[in-house]
């Protein structure tokens, strides 16, 4: 028999000349690894546009004495949210002067090896407009007069908080509609990339190796206002950082640039036309080739989102009391709702429907509520799962009864310890043997997937996380204990955290389930948590996002070469197994190993057809581009 690294010198050629595969196609198990995607804001650390003027504060108001008199709602803006005038709606008396908006307001890190850095760089700025008027900059910025012309000014930028605030103190001066509008601004070397991109490059690197993207927060799904097609979001408008959120040509463009799957979710309040429109869009500007993950709001249960009431107040009305109790007739109505708005989809999508995974939304601790969503007894469209629904979603954090208050005083005890509480704290989160009764260490989050696997399996439909990761975070008095949110920050940076994930991702890869979408790619370290893989744009590397990265790439990799070659990496279907920086997989069927090594990033194989010996085939970066590995 020929050996391993033999085989693949003599194939590797071949293959790289026909071409690198898709990464849906490498994969030949079930798990893919995607991601949710911070809001836009103008105080997210995320950037993902050229443009940073996409992603300013909403206009408001201000005079010489006050930073914001209130008066925004008496502001005369055109459709797209531009102002037409200084002067106000109707005949009201008013007390600003000047309209204003502010960018990059993010606050800097704190603590870890970003600390206190902003994630924006020092610099000339560019800044393009249309129309007549006057613009004025202030707090991070000033205008270089000197290199500024009408239609673009240079202003120079040093990094602070909060941010840089562009103000209106004139427009439109000769009364002819020629109104400031289109106003744009660009880091230093950027105006020109913006003329044929969108997206900022790092933004896209960042989010490349993730098969799928979760739109829920740049949809504003959490109480959302959205509800008729005029409410949806305009690509024309001044600001996507609106309740009404980014549009939906966005969101699709986003998805297409990466070749990434979207996960969109839609509004607890949305028409039948709204839905259709906003399907319509995504078929005419999504790639053919690319499912699309639809899903109704977000976490009816959760009753701190106006979502789970609203929803409520529908079952209420439309299922008799005597059905059940409120909560109930809440399931029932999410159900209900899912499958119409499942149906819909498909309609839009006619004869490639089939591209729709409708997923009905659950709890991790609790299988009761996808399985009443999934049945929705009350329902004359019971059971609803038959009308599309393809999976059943859930979030199974990590670690999130640890910042419960019944537990404060002893997570705080921990931290007066020499180490800050942090071997506690892992020792809780990967065996759950300190705290009595927290219950959401790894032990809890395996029994969950499994109870919702079994599920999923009795639905005939899959299993998939909407949300996931390690969910260190105070509820309630403990979110403002510094004590506690410092150990948290801490654990989230210690490398220990990395190899938490490993074997969390592990053991939903154990589980044979599909798609896991992690929370989130990026975001500051707050006391209101620590989700984002990365803290800020321009971090390189985190415990948490190597091990994202090495899980995906590993996995894609692995199955590859299964693929290619089943004569000695059989039976297929082993899971991976770790030790220290190895990710590996041992062969029953053939007594084979294959792994790779996070100290050399290299490929490495063994077994009875290298006569025992552990053979170099070579680099881990070469693989995973014969591969197509993302």
């Amino acid at each position: 028999m020929r050996i391993f690294s033999r085989i693949l010198t003599l194939c590797l050629p071949m293959l790289v000349s026909l071409g690198a595969i898709s990464h849906s196609s490498a994969q030949t198990k079930s798990f893919e690894l995607g991601t949710n995607l911070d809001s836009v804001t103008d105080y997210s650390s995320q950037l993902p546009f050229l443009d940073l003027f996409r992603m300013s504060r909403e206009w408001y108001t201000q005079n010489v004495s006050t930073f914001d008199t209130g008066e925004a709602g008496l502001l005369n803006l055109d459709i797209d949210g531009w102002l037409r005038s200084l002067s106000p709606i109707g005949t009201s008396q008013v007390s600003y002067t000047r309209v204003c908006s502010l960018l990059l307001t993010m606050g800097a890190v704190e603590g870890g090896p970003e600390n206190g850095k902003l994630p924006y760089p020092s610099g000339a700025y560019t800044v393009q407009y249309e129309g007549q008027g006057t613009l004025e900059y202030g707090l991070a910025a000033s205008k270089n007069f000197g290199a500024s012309s009408p239609g673009r000014d240079i202003i120079n930028v040093t990094p602070q908080e909060p941010g840089i605030q562009i103000c209106i103190t004139a427009t439109d001066p000769n009364n002819t509609g020629n109104y400031l509008r289109n106003i744009r601004v660009y880091a230093p070397g950027n105006e020109s990339l913006a003329q044929s991109a969108l997206f900022d490059p790092s933004f896209l690197n960042r989010l490349a190796p993730f098969t799928t993207l979760r739109f829920m927060d740049w949809m504003h799904t959490n109480n959302s206002s959205q509800k008729e097609v005029e409410d949806m979001a305009r690509v024309s408008s001044a600001t996507w950082t609106t309740r009404s959120g980014v549009p939906a040509e966005i969101m699709a463009g986003l998805s297409n640039v990466l070749n990434a799957k979207p996960w969109f979710n839609m509004p607890h309040q949305a028409t039948d036309a709204y839905v259709a429109e906003f399907a319509t869009i995504i078929r005419n500007t999504l790639q053919a080739d690319l499912d699309i993950y639809v899903e109704y709001s977000n976490e009816i249960w959760n009753d701190q989102f106006t979502q789970g009431g609203f929803i409520s107040h529908e079952g209420n009305s439309k299922f008799s009391p005597s059905n059940g109790s409120e909560f109930d007739r809440r399931l029932n109505r999410f159900g209900e709702r899912t499958a119409q708005i499942c149906t819909i989809w498909r309609e839009v999508f006619a004869a490639s429907a089939d591209r729709i995974q409708c997923v009905m939304g659950g709890q991790a601790a609790n299988t009761y509520i996808a399985e009443q969503a999934l049945e929705c007894p009350f329902s004359t469209l019971a059971p609803c799962r038959s009308h599309g629904i393809t999976a059943i979603a859930i979030a199974p954090y990590v670690g999130d009864g640890i910042g419960l208050s019944n537990f404060e005083s002893t997570v705080e005890g921990w931290t007066l310890e020499s180490d800050g509480g942090l071997a506690n704290l892992f020792e809780e989160l990967n065996n759950e043997s300190v705290l009595i009764g927290a219950e959401s260490g790894m032990p809890t989050v395996t029994s969950r997937i499994a109870f919702h696997k079994e599920l999923a399996k009795q639905q005939g439909i899959e299993l998939l996380a909407y949300e996931g990761g390690q969910h260190l975070v105070g509820v309630g008095g403990p979110a403002n204990n510094k004590r506690l949110n410092d150990l948290f920050d801490a654990a989230n940076r210690d490398p220990r955290m990395g190899t938490l994930y490993k074997n969390y991702f592990n053991t939903w890869i154990k589980e044979g389930v599909a798609l896991f979408m992690h929370f989130s790619d990026i975001g500051n370290y707050s006391r209101f948590g620590r989700w984002g893989a990365l803290e800020i744009a321009t971090q390189q590397n985190s415990p948490k996002h190597d091990a994202l990265i090495q899980i995906s790439r590993t996995e894609c990799l692995l199955n590859w070469a299964e693929l290619q070659f089943p004569d000695l990496l059989s039976p297929s279907g082993e899971f991976n197994q770790l030790q220290g920086d190895w990710v590996y997989r041992q062969y029953a069927g053939t007594g084979n190993l294959i792994g790779t090594s996070a100290a050399d990033n290299s490929v490495y194989v063994l077994g009875p057809f290298t006569s025992g010996s552990v053979l170099k085939v070579g680099s881990i970066v070469d693989f995973l581009q014969t591969a197509g590995c993302r």
